[in-house]
């Protein structure tokens, strides 16, 4: 079958001709083409001529079908889907699915093509969406407090990284498609000669070979650590060198601010902002950087045991070990780097003050090291400095990831770290080298601010059940061995006990940054909080003793609490809560300890699942409101937490959008959220498209935290806020009316959406449902775990996978038609002109409008076929009559002709994908047919099942999401 040769086959499509793509005229179309008939050629090579001919036959019928909806075309489609065989229909998904995965490197590449040509553009102006944009913006403003500097001085933004289940890709896939993306990059190189053009042509062949031949599924369920190196792969190859950039960027837009102020001093006044000059108006890079290091990472990936029994306290500490591991790594080889560049000649008799202490100090704790750097750099200081440096981040690595008893010469902090690149800058400024020390010993000194020895700040997640089962545990007469029995499934009081204790031994080990949040999923109210502190006060008690905390000395960490506020009952009252928190005189001076310094986080997940999407919008809305106005009259600092999904239905949306709709006066200078693990790759995999996201998250910081912004969205929400309490709550009562109180919909989800299928899928080393629920996650040949049990994550993955995407829009139409039958056209008009002037209003209907425009009732309707149910039709019939109607009435109030005429480029771009995803939902529709008839003892289900999962993963590809 393989090898064959692909000369002269009609069936590969020809590969676009000319030498690279810098200047072609559609570039994303040609890197298309090209990719595509690679793809071929490899197929054809791998699996014959006839499995091309058959997909490219299925390709055309479903492009003509989206055309033109012909009986004939659709019996024919029928008649090569049905014909397949197991083997064929696995071909035939793998060739769909991984051009999936190649168009969408393609699209990547463009947007970072596009992001670069916009860029040159602006021609030393400010790019929509950069910081630059925001700085500009806030200097040009009349409104007192509106002092960038100001603002930028007390930023702080943190991303947290999470492991959620749903990155479909294999992370050996994710690898060798960065290698394809290296690649396709020197495709862009005006310098590209015809020999080099042959030699990436070659090459990709190579790699869509080994893609074409690595398993699509993975064979095990990844465990925690190996989520944590997958994460890893995104700090090593993109975060470490961008964040310094993201500072570069803003420093640079403070020169450029102070350039515009003196112009508009000479014009006489404050005008309109004026169109910067083209060119670095600015000085930076020849002074001190004045933008502080406000980036701090954090991470679930290790932390989170929230019905996760495979993150043990043992997983937590060797989590910190592997992440302190690769950022030292890093400081090693930036230092390295810079004592082969710092080459600077120093006579004695000038050598500055501090670097003759430091170097003194080498003399005597690194002294053969310091006799090796002497004989290679006699009269180049610096290079012996920076040398010295290299040896304390080595011999401070081995100390701190293996476990070594203290060795001589290493950093005991990471203050001592930055303390002496502090020294070094100070020394080579007095020596005349400003530039070198402004320069990349800046960019190092910003890495270490934001990095520290532990690279992200470790987050421990656990649930509040679970604490108050622990407590009960330890209050009975022989706690000791109540401390091995489980408190939840497969977790028992002593691991709780040895979790605080592995967070008191990094913090010991790594500085207390390392792992201090403990974030308390289903709080309820503020006995969930100091159920935590009284753990924490246990685990330093030298009993009970039991066999999961042998490992770990009694110790009591430094640990801040972070009530999870994720259910419709909490979010309500969400200040209630805070405010009982901070009456409770123990804990409120635990937190006067603490800085009066409070975190709250906001579930997006799971209070959409419980109440749809534009009901549990504006509850979180509401609660920011809340929260923030407790905690202005307690006099105490809150930041806001919060846990955004990557699919709209459960909280995602474009960062920025997102960040100007929020509460007034809850932003401040500090954001902080979930970078969920299915967008991770498609927002940090690219160094530019992650500097992009960055850049438009700190902007969107900076105008959100201005006076302007605030008193603006403070108005259009005082207009719109009894608008919002009634189109949410009918929208809440259509929805629960369906989800939650159809005796039958729960059956019809099963039938309708290859839930079960997912359920079974390795996807995380975390299970689908929650495994104190009733019903836990289903196996290959069981049911899926119940509603009330399934994460939201599972819930809105299967609504993706059978195009409806219910989650991200269902209620929105009932609330728009009662609202309208209730106050008539005028009333439309009147939410019209909120879309218009409300930025929170406005980003809840774009994000429906996305949804909906990727949701598609025509392929659903075959989904809906599935269910056996005699209220199965009925069912459907109101699905379907509540997206027409939502639609419908979406288009009037944004006053749009149809979905996405606002954003063309995606309007095209999920025109052009429909007919390819189309090809695998059909098949998929077949699969589950097949597969839901036979006997669960029938061994064919284990073939069937993995079929079904292909298309899963293609799918996925395809609609560019999960859950």
């Amino acid at each position: 079958m393989r090898g064959r040769s692909v000369r002269r086959n009609p069936a590969v499509r020809a590969e676009p001709r000319g030498i690279g793509t810098a200047r072609a005229r559609d570039p994303l179309a040609r890197e298309v083409k090209l990719l595509g008939a690679l793809l071929g050629q490899v197929i054809v090579e791998q699996e014959g001529p006839e499995l091309l001919e058959l997909v490219e036959r299925i390709r055309r019928r479903t492009i003509a079908l989206r055309r033109a909806d012909d009986p004939v075309d659709r019996a024919r489609l029928a008649a090569d889907l049905d014909g397949l065989d197991a083997e064929g229909a696995e071909t035939v998904i793998r060739a769909f699915a991984l051009y999936f995965q190649l168009a969408n490197l393609a699209e990547e590449r463009h947007r970072v093509r596009t992001l670069r040509r916009r860029e040159r553009a602006a021609r030393g102006g400010a790019l929509d969406g950069s910081v630059a944009e925001a700085v500009l913006r806030l200097g040009a403003s009349a409104v007192p407090g509106a002092d960038p500097v100001a603002i930028i001085g007390r930023l702080a933004i943190t991303p947290v990284l999470t492991a959620h289940p749903t990155e479909a890709r294999r992370r050996t896939l994710l690898v060798a498609l960065r290698r394809c993306r290296r690649l396709l990059e020197r495709l862009d190189d005006l310098r590209l000669t015809p020999d080099e053009d042959r030699d990436v042509r070659r090459r990709l062949r190579e790699e869509i070979t080994i893609l074409w031949r690595t398993a699509g599924l993975r064979s095990v369920v990844p465990s925690p650590l190996d989520e944590v190196r997958a994460a890893l792969v995104f700090f090593d190859e993109t975060l470490f060198t961008v964040v310094p950039r993201l500072y570069r960027a803003l420093d640079a837009a403070l020169d450029r601010l102070a350039g515009e102020t003196t112009r508009r001093d000479r014009r006489g006044g404050r005008g309109a902002m004026p169109d910067p000059p083209a060119g670095d108006t600015g000085r930076t890079g020849a002074r001190p950087p004045r933008v502080p290091a406000f980036l701090r990472w954090g991470s679930w990936i290790g932390g989170d045991r929230d019905g996760n029994p495979s993150v043990t306290a043992e997983v937590t500490a060797q989590t910190l070990r592997i992440c302190s591991d690769h950022v030292l790594r890093g400081y090693e080889a930036v230092c390295a780097r810079l004592m082969q560049t710092i080459s600077a000649t120093v006579p004695p008799e000038r050598l500055a003050g501090s670097l003759a202490r430091q170097l003194a100090r080498d003399e005597e704790e690194l002294p053969e090291t310091m006799r090796m750097l002497r004989r290679r750099f006699p009269e180049e200081p610096y290079r012996r400095r920076l040398g010295a440096m290299v040896e304390r981040l080595r011999r401070t690595r081995a100390q701190l990831t293996e476990t070594r008893a203290p060795l001589a010469g290493r950093y005991p902090s990471a203050d001592r770290f930055r303390a002496e690149l502090r020294e070094l800058a100070e020394a080579l400024t007095e020596d005349g080298l400003g530039r070198v020390a402004w320069g990349e010993v800046a960019d190092l000194r910003w890495q270490a601010e934001t990095f520290g020895f532990h690279l992200a700040s470790l987050e421990v997640r656990q649930h509040a059940a679970v604490h108050e089962a622990t407590l009960a545990a330890l209050r009975e007469p022989d706690a000791k061995l109540a401390a091995d029995l489980p408190v939840a499934p497969f977790v028992s009081a002593g691991e709780v006990l040895a979790t605080f204790r592995a967070m008191a031994e990094v913090q010991r080990r790594f500085g207390e940054d390392a792992c201090r949040r403990y974030i308390v999923s289903f709080t309820r109210g503020a006995g969930d909080v100091a159920a935590v502190l009284e753990l924490a006060q246990r685990a330093g008690e030298p009993v009970p003793e039991a066999a999961a905390t042998a490992g770990f000395a009694p110790a009591t960490p430094v640990v801040d609490v972070v009530p999870l506020l994720e259910t419709a009952d909490a979010l309500t009252a969400a200040g209630t809560i805070l405010g009982d928190m901070l009456g409770d005189p123990a804990y409120r001076a635990h937190l006067a300890r603490r800085g009066d310094r409070q975190e709250v986080m906001l579930g997006y997940s799971d209070s959409n699942k419980e109440s749809g999407f534009l009901a549990a919008s504006w509850m979180l809305y509401r609660a920011q409101e809340a929260l923030v106005a407790v905690a202005r009259r307690q006099g105490v600092e809150v930041t806001l937490f919060h846990g955004r999904g990557g699919a709209t239905g459960r909280g995602g949306g474009p960062a920025r959008r997102a960040i100007l709709a929020q509460a007034p006066g809850s932003i401040d200078g500090r954001l902080k959220l979930t970078e969920q693990g299915e967008v991770i790759a498609a927002r940090y995999g690219d160094p530019v498209i992650a500097r992009r996201h960055l850049e438009q998250m700190t902007g969107a910081v900076l105008l959100a935290s201005s006076p302007e912004h605030e008193a603006t969205i403070a108005a259009a929400a005082a207009s719109g806020a009894a608008l919002m309490d009634e189109l949410a709550q009918r929208s809440r009562d259509a929805y629960r009316a369906l989800v939650w109180e159809e005796p039958d919909f729960a059956a019809f989800f099963r039938d309708v959406t290859p839930i079960a299928e997912i359920s079974a899928l390795r996807l995380g080393s975390r299970s689908a449902a929650r495994q104190d629920a009733v019903g836990v996650a289903a196996d290959a040949h069981g049911q899926p775990p119940p509603i009330e049990a399934l994460r939201a994550i599972p819930w809105v993955f299967a609504w993706s996978q059978s195009r409806l995407s219910l989650p991200g829009w269902y209620g929105l139409g009932s609330a728009l038609e009662s609202f309208r039958t209730e106050h008539g056209e005028a009333g439309l008009d009147d939410l019209a002109r909120l879309y218009r002037t409300w930025p929170f209003f406005e980003s809840l209907l774009d994000n429906a409008e996305l949804v909906l425009a990727r949701s598609d009732l025509g392929v659903a309707r075959a989904y809906a076929a599935l269910a056996g149910g005699p209220d199965a039709p009925r069912l459907w019939e109101r699905i379907e009559r509540e997206h027409r109607s939502t639609v419908a009435l979406l288009l009037r109030v944004t006053g749009r002709g149809a979905l996405l005429d606002g954003q063309p480029a995606l309007q095209r771009s999920i025109a052009l994908r429909n007919p390819y995803v189309d090809s695998l939902s059909e098949l998929q529709v077949r699969l589950l047919r097949r597969l839901r008839t036979l006997p669960v003892e029938d061994p064919e289900r284990e073939r069937l099942l993995r079929l079904v999962q292909l298309t899963v993963n293609g799918v996925a590809a395809g609609l560019q999401g999960t859950g």
